[in-house]
This record gives structure tokens, C-alpha cells and sequence, in this order.
């Protein structure tokens, strides 16, 4: 259970971080931005969680694990803060990352 606490402080990490990037992306010189800086260093503690997660658990369940709920985390950011929206394909490839979770734990 631990290691799934991690897993979701890692994602929460990655969102913020993500959000904070595109903030600087906005901007007209977004690698001078505050924003990138913050961005840039939000990953770089992500690496830090990786690195205890990649001890215990298999790379590739904790690959969809983490890009699965990285999706859907980035999909609400996009839709609530940015106001973007889905097409159908996307709510697609959404659902199909979904059910890439669910094949790799049932082997897991």
C-alpha cells in the first residue's frame, strides 16, 4: 500500500508540475518564467519517487499505473482549468488506457 501512496504523491507531482509548464507555455518567453522553473523542479523530485518505486515493483506495471492516472489527472487539469475540451477519439484512447490498467493487474 505504501508504494501505491507513492505512486499517487508522484502523480499529483507530475500534474502540478505539468500545470505549471503550461502556465509558462503562455507566456512569450516561457524557459525565463517562473513557471518553467517551477515546473522543472517538480519533475526532478518526481525522479526521486521513481527510483524507490523501480526497487519493488515491475517497470511495466508501474508504467500504466502512473500513465494511466497521469492521463486522466491531465484530462480534468486541461478540461476545468484550461477550459479545453475531448473529442471522441481522445474519450477513446482515454478508455483504452483505462482498460490497459485493469489487463496488466489482472497479471499482476
Amino acid at each position: 500500500m505504501h508504494n501505491y501512496a507513492l505512486l499517487a504523491f508522484i502523480v499529483i507531482l507530475t500534474v502540478v508540475a505539468d500545470y505549471a509548464l503550461k502556465h509558462a507555455s503562455l507566456r512569450i518567453s516561457p524557459f525565463v518564467s517562473g513557471w518553467f522553473v517551477a515546473g522543472a523542479l517538480l519533475y526532478a523530485l518526481t525522479a526521486i519517487g521513481w527510483i524507490a518505486l523501480m526497487q519493488t515493483y515491475n517497470l511495466a506495471q508501474i508504467a500504466v499505473l502512473y500513465s494511466s492516472s497521469t492521463i486522466i489527472a491531465l484530462t480534468a487539469v486541461g478540461i476545468v482549468y484550461f477550459g479545453e475540451t475531448l473529442s471522441l477519439k481522445q474519450i477513446i484512447g482515454i478508455s483504452a488506457a483505462l482498460l490497459s490498467v485493469v489487463l496488466m493487474e489482472a497479471d499482476a
